[in-house]
């Protein structure tokens, strides 16, 4: 059998095999260009292709300013651009062919016939193949964990300047680095920044499915401990299911973390994030008085970028309940996009068109703190102002269709609106049609999401107005009949806004 040397892969050899691919690479580019997209000096490149060891710092260099593929630069695998490898069939690069076939070898045994000579040869074969893999797996983990390291510091920067392009082409380059590296920390670090790529660019179900697979690894972990980080992951699950519009699950969380954490962490920040987002979620699911106290109890112990950010919810409740008057509205909590959105939201459920006119002057496109140009609602708000045609809001729903997976919820709630605007702007058979589309819609909903309230009003206020007391026919009756059943039962939890559909 092989000794421990034998099977022993040497830094020495490593940094020679990453030396000649760096040599394959400048066959088809310069030293300069080199060294010009790695930010690197010509000599010091120079050094690296002869003899001196080459740093991560460097390889990370490499992968980020020509596209190479880290798997290729470390081991050889695969194709030596990332644009090269196909998502979904690059192989792992460790997969080497030796320990395949050894394992192809036993696989050949029939049960019980494994002391023949033959049989034992294979089984030694398969021991040394293995200790080799474990000797290359333990280099390539520990050289590639500076490069792991670096990645996600982009990785991360990059998401936070909400640069999509860059965080793409660090997060595949981070991809294919993940499959070389064992680090758990850095691990779930980059299962955490997917998940916030996925929240902001792409799918929230693939979003939802990432912060379930960082929170339940965190439960299982031996080291597990009741600390602030681990109730951050709490949180963003909290705030994906949120987003997902899977409340009930979402609230059983948030009150099963709170419970948790009781006794430890009652003063801690994320202890009343927790709080807000509990309020929320009963808010969401009908229990309209509890809800609110507790938010308005939480809502000024808040950090102020949290009360931004929960503002929208805030603003929307009072409303709702019919504590606030819209124009006094906006003086309630920070101004943010939630917010804005919401008194836009309100303002077109209550069909206040010189509401709406001051609220869009108010909130005109403002990225940060007002409605998002161009995004569906700031679109709405105009053709409510009567600034554009119905056309300015199909427009905006094609760009976010492009834009992002939208959630059925949101095709929900976007439906009721289109139907709102066809109906104002008098076209009874568009808005027929549109309220159909909604209703479809809202019945295949998953029972176990929950649509926004402020979609379900507008949804049921179309279902009033398109079908008048006066409608004989068996259809509208049932459809006001359902309308003034939602707005009866809400109006009870506490929905006093919901008075005015009665």
């Amino acid at each position: 059998m092989n000794t421990t040397a034998e099977v022993q892969v040497s830094t020495h050899v490593f940094d020679e095999q990453i030396r000649e691919r760096m040599r394959v690479l400048v066959k088809t580019r310069s030293q300069s260009d080199l060294a010009r997209k790695t930010n690197t000096l010509v000599s010091t490149v120079n050094r690296y292709l002869k003899a001196t060891k080459i740093p991560g710092e460097f390889c990370t260099a490499v992968i980020n300013g020509l596209g190479v593929n880290p798997a290729w630069l470390m081991t050889g695998e695969g194709t030596p651009y990332l644009a090269d490898v196909s998502a979904g069939t690059s192989e792992m690069a460790t997969n080497l062919l030796e320990l395949v076939e050894a394992m192809n070898q036993v696989a050949k045994m029939k049960l019980g016939a494994l002391t023949g000579q033959h049989h034992l040869k294979v089984l030694r074969e398969l021991n040394d193949a293995l200790e080799r893999y474990e000797a290359l797996r333990a280099v390539l983990n520990r050289r590639t964990r500076t490069v792991f390291r670096e990645l996600l510091d982009g990785l991360k920067k990059a998401l936070h300047e909400l640069d999509q392009q860059r965080a793409t082409e660090i997060r595949k380059a981070a991809t294919q680095v993940s499959r070389l590296c064992d680090d758990p920390q850095l691990t779930v670090e980059f299962d955490n920044l997917q998940e916030f790529y996925e929240q902001i660019f792409g799918d929230q179900v693939r979003a939802l499915e990432l912060s379930r697979k960082v929170f339940v690894k965190s439960l299982g972990a031996a080291d597990v401990t009741m600390d602030k980080e681990h109730m951050a992951l709490a949180i963003n699950l909290v705030v994906s299911l949120h987003k997902a519009d899977r409340c009930r699950e979402a609230r059983r969380i948030c009150r099963a973390t709170l419970a948790l954490y009781e006794d430890v962490g009652k003063d801690w920040g994320r202890f009343r994030q927790l709080n807000a987002l509990n309020a929320v979620l009963d808010i969401e699911l009908g229990n309209l008085r509890e809800g609110l106290r507790q938010l308005h109890d939480t809502y000024p112990v808040l950090p102020e970028a949290l009360q931004r950010s929960f503002s929208g919810k805030l603003v929307e409740t009072m409303l709702l309940s019919g504590l606030a008057p819209l124009d006094y509205a906006p003086a309630i909590g920070l101004d943010s996009t939630s917010k804005a959105v919401a008194l836009v939201r309100f303002a077109g459920l209550v069909e206040d068109v010189e509401a709406v006119k001051q609220l869009w002057y108010r909130h005109k496109p403002d990225d940060k703190h007002g409605l998002v140009e161009d995004s569906i609602f700031e679109a709405y708000a105009r053709v409510l102002a009567g600034k554009e045609t119905v056309a300015a809001f199909e427009k905006a729903l094609a760009a976010e269709r492009n834009r992002i997976a939208v959630r059925p919820t949101q095709e929900f709630a976007y439906s009721a609106c289109a139907c709102q605007l066809a109906r104002l702007k008098g076209d009874e058979k568009g808005a027929r049609k549109h309220f159909e589309e909604a209703a479809v819609k809202l019945a295949e909903l998953d029972p176990q999401v929950n649509p926004q309230m402020l979609a379900l009003a507008l949804h049921w206020a179309n279902g009033l107005k398109l079908f008048g007391a006066g409608a004989k026919q068996k259809e509208a009756k049932e459809i006001r009949d359902k309308a003034t059943a939602f707005f009866q039962e809400h109006f009870e939890r506490g929905y006093g806004a919901f008075q005015r559909f009665l």
